[in-house]
């Protein structure tokens, strides 16, 4: 973080963050309605915090959820029936921020959930604004508006799960929701079906940052190293962005494909993963994903612990660990041995 991004927010938390004790704080004995802060956009985020949503209705359905997002991950919300109440702001406006938090100030939430690690001034704010009855916040305790801090280090959906217990919901499944179309899944089952790709291995070369991102030179070898160790088709997980150029990689090759609408969505990729028999990818969503649809994973994770601690795989089958000092395309196809792939 630099110096003037730090004073930024040294400045605001002197000038914003004030004790949420108000007259209106209650009990969380028995918490009425839960307030989830989303607004970070983040598919990962979502598939980790996903079983939260469920839990609180299962455990009575009578609770009603919120959740803050921004239109770019809406949809992943809007789709989950858990949720009662979805308000969208936009990311970088703090007027629009102050609106939206005026609007759902008039609903008094018994609970505020936010596990951000490093609060905005906008998000403070926010927060401020909302004037509700309780906040839980993760590694707050210099904070004065959260009065619950969590502090235990671990997994993120660990940290969930501690914001419930600590709101005294009990759960009996932690396993994550992840979301389906059902005409997307129609499209991929055809895909599957017309080009024959019978335990197919998916493989994502990119994510978030430029040293997550595999240059087309690594994409090749990786790609002939495996083909070379396992004869099954290969499928490349795309983006909008980088359908074309995927595509085009995926041409040199026989059995190597791309799905060929260039206008994929998260669920087309959920789709891909949730019908192949291994995982191998430096995206940590795509790793959640495979998780939570309980597949064998290959994944590429930097050499930082902290972040390794709150995103690794929480999965229950086979998953090999590749980690990398700076980049990833540091790292030879060799790392992945080929018994790895043979499942």
């Amino acid at each position: 973080m630099n110096k003037l991004k730090a004073l930024r927010l040294k400045i605001g938390k002197l000038i914003l963050d004030k004790s949420s004790r108000s007259p209106f704080q209650k009990s969380l004995e028995h918490p009425k309605s839960f307030l989830f802060l989303r607004q970070d956009g983040k598919i990962g985020d979502y598939i980790v915090s996903s079983f939260v949503f469920r839990e609180i209705k299962k455990f009575n359905p009578l609770i009603k959820i919120g959740v803050i997002c921004t239109k770019q991950n809406a949809y992943l919300f809007q789709k989950n029936h858990n949720i009662d109440e979805i308000y969208l702001v936009k990311k970088r406006s703090i007027l629009d921020y102050i609106k939206t938090a005026l609007l759902i100030r008039k609903e008094r939430y018994d609970v505020v959930i936010d596990p951000t690690i490093v609060l905005r001034n906008r998000d403070l704010l926010l927060l401020r604004i909302l004037n509700a009855r309780n906040y839980i916040g993760y590694r707050k305790a210099d904070y004065n508006i959260f009065n619950i801090n969590i502090t235990k280090d671990g997994h993120f959906s660990e940290i969930y799960k501690e914001a419930l217990a600590q709101s005294n919901i009990s759960l009996s499944d932690e396993s994550y929701d992840i979301p389906q179309d059902g005409s997307t899944k129609e499209e991929i089952l055809q895909f599957i079906t017309d080009n024959k790709l019978n335990n197919y291995i998916t493989i994502n070369f990119y994510g978030a940052g430029k040293n997550r991102k595999f240059n087309d030179a690594h994409i090749i070898d990786y790609l002939a190293y495996i083909r070379n160790h396992r004869k099954c088709p290969l499928v490349l997980l795309s983006t909008p962005d980088t359908h074309e150029h995927l595509s085009r990689i995926a041409n040199q090759f026989d059995d190597v494909f791309v799905y060929p609408n260039s206008r994929t969505t998260i669920y087309h990729t959920i789709e891909l993963i949730r019908n192949c028999t291994l995982l191998i990818s430096v995206d940590t969503s795509t790793i959640h994903i495979a998780s939570g649809l309980n597949k064998p994973i290959i994944c590429f994770y930097s050499q930082d612990k902290e972040n390794f601690t709150h995103w690794h795989p929480n999965s229950k089958n086979v998953c090999h660990i590749i980690h990398y000092r700076d980049n990833v395309n540091a790292l030879s196809p060799r790392e992945i041995k080929p018994e790895w792939l043979d499942i």
